[in-house]
């Protein structure tokens, strides 16, 4: 999980949303949003796999990232969802 108040590794996988969007008026409300993105980076840096959302109010399902982090990683045990 990142939090990227600003904006510097959104702008990095170029991922700044400068579309519409909700909220108030400027200069109150951000001049972009992140587009919500799940990413898987190795270490490398090299970006294995990515979901983005159209929507900026979702984010990828977590079983759908487990199911990316299980297939990348080859590591099914290791992996799990808290219930």
């Amino acid at each position: 999980m990142l939090s990227d108040r600003t904006l510097e590794v959104t702008d990095a996988f170029g991922l700044r949303n400068t579309g519409f969007h909700s909220g108030p008026p400027p200069p109150i409300a951000p001049k972009a949003l992140p587009v919500p993105t799940s990413l898987l980076v190795d270490a490398s840096g090299k970006v294995l796999w990515m979901d983005q959302s159209e929507n900026y109010q979702r984010r990828s399902d977590p079983d759908y990232v487990v199911a990316a982090l299980r297939k990348h990683l080859d590591a099914p045990a290791a992996v799990t969802t808290a219930s």
